[in-house]
């Protein structure tokens, strides 16, 4: 996404990054509904990484250009209070997914009497302890399955100003150092944040995570600085594109389980999604290198503002919003029933039809707000022309 041979310009908006952010939404919208017959194209099958891998990378790269610019260069204490502002609005939405989440399958089961319903998603635990479910909701420490990503996004954007400051002060490489010994730390010792009331941790420890984020915002302030952080090199190019092709062999022979038996730490063997394991992250940063270095005459460095995907990324929260809950009434569609293929991708396609309506739609609002407020503008300036001129006539008629 730093390539300046190939993409954009810097400081001018990369519709590469909303296209692959849109891709991943949908991934996410896929995924979210287990079992389904669609679940085996998407992208976790072709590789170690994920959609989530990829949605808090480019969370990170985008950060830089919404925060890290104005942090740097202008007020840090107002790009401060602008990422906890966002972290807040972040956390009232996940608040409320999780409140229609939990109301959606209770209208459920008191229209069904059927009680399987509320032992979905961790809602179980609203049943035997009500007060200590709500309060670990209030706190975090309670996520419902599949709603957990906003909550670390939350703490990513709060960890932010840190981790700019010391871009700041040291520069970008000691940044990465620190983000990334706090990753390894975090994986060795099993570092997270603690679930309430059921035992464990977070599902994405933030701790591992954050260093997606920061690797993500170091490629966006090298961009804004007109650099690439990792420049092209054919070797280190090929290298990526083989690690790519192991990893979706190794994905297509379905030979999860053999690293067990290599004598290295289970942070350095396993595929673990938690603590962003050693394979996750380096079959992200070989995906991202790949894409981000294609040759100019790839359709993928020629992403064009209208391109469907790109809409879709450019209204990420939304989105996934939406897509949370539609992703959730497929899961109850489907729940203990005999579903083919024609029921599975009805309901994929009604759902990703919606996602892409919406983004049509919030695209277009957002084109008559900005054309309202340039005719409001032009109208308010001819207000103001004729006090002057009258001011004028008066004088010549004097």
């Amino acid at each position: 996404m730093t390539e300046q041979r190939t993409g954009p310009a810097a400081g001018t908006r990369d519709h590469r990054v909303d296209f692959y952010r849109g891709i991943a939404l949908l991934m996410i919208f896929v995924n979210h509904v287990p079992g389904i017959t669609l679940e085996q194209f998407t992208t976790r099958n072709f590789g170690f990484s994920d959609s989530a891998e990829l949605f808090v990378f480019l969370a990170g790269f985008a950060s830089a250009f919404a925060y890290g610019r104005g942090f740097l260069t202008r007020s840090r204490l107002v790009f401060t209070l602008k990422a906890m502002r966002r972290a807040g609005v972040l956390y009232l939405v996940h608040i409320t997914l999780t409140m229609l989440a939990v109301s959606l399958f209770a209208l459920v089961t008191l229209a069904t009497g059927d009680g399987r319903y509320m032992m979905q998603l961790g809602l179980g635990t609203f049943m035997t302890q009500p007060l200590d479910a709500l309060a670990g909701v209030a706190l975090l420490g309670h996520q419902l399955a599949y709603l957990n990503i906003l909550p670390l996004y939350c703490v990513l954007l709060l960890l932010l100003p840190l981790q700019l400051a010391v871009a700041r002060r040291f520069g970008l490489a000691a940044m990465l150092g620190a983000s990334g010994a706090l990753w390894l730390a975090a994986g060795l010792w099993r570092l997270n944040l603690p679930s309430h009331p059921d035992a464990g941790g977070w599902h994405f420890a933030p701790f591992a995570w954050q260093f997606v984020f920061a690797i993500g915002l170091a490629c966006g302030l090298a961009k804004l600085g007109r650099q690439s952080l990792v420049p092209f090199r054919r070797g280190l190019y090929i290298l990526a594109a083989l690690y790519l092709g192991c990893a979706y062999g190794y994905m297509a022979l379905a030979m999860q389980g053999v690293e067990q038996a290599l004598p290295l730490p289970a942070f350095v063997r396993d595929i673990d999604k938690t603590f962003v394991s050693l394979p996750r992250l380096l079959h992200l940063l070989a995906l991202v290198y790949v894409f981000a270095h294609a040759p100019a005459s790839s359709p993928f460095q020629r992403i064009a503002a209208g391109n469907p995907l790109a809409r879709l990324g450019r209204h990420a929260l939304p989105v996934f919003a939406t897509g949370t809950m539609l992703s959730l009434v497929c899961q109850i569609a489907r729940l203990d029933r005999d579903n083919g293929p024609r029921m599975d991708v009805a309901l994929i396609a009604i759902g990703i039809a919606v996602q892409f309506g919406l983004a049509a739609v919030l695209d277009w609002w957002r084109q008559a707000s900005a054309t309202a407020s340039g005719t409001r503008a032009r109208i308010e300036n001819r207000i103001e022309a004729p006090a002057g001129s009258e001011r004028a006539f008066a004088r010549t008629t004097r």
